[in-house]
């Protein structure tokens, strides 16, 4: 696995109803996924999964809907060191 050191401004979305954290750094394209609550943290020692989208996030809006889409489509949560 990759380690990615995100670049600011980073958006983190805490999803507590799945326990992870999704994390998106403008302008990069794709977000990644931590298990547990993982805000304002840039190591990647919980990465589940990443995601490559396009655009770069507008607001936080975005990322917390990118949180609920994963959490959506993903319904058992991968185990720490998923894919990179």
């Amino acid at each position: 696995m990759t380690t990615r050191n995100p670049r600011l401004p980073c958006a983190w979305h805490y999803h507590p109803e799945r326990n992870i954290t999704l994390r998106w750094a403008r302008p990069d394209g794709h977000f990644t996924v931590h298990s547990g609550d993982q805000r304002g943290k840039h190591d990647d020692h919980t990465l589940l999964d990443t995601v490559r989208v396009a655009p770069p996030w507008q607001d936080d809006h975005d990322v917390a809907r990118k949180a609920q889409d994963w959490a959506a489509k993903n319904p058992l949560t991968p185990q720490t060191g998923g894919r990179s």
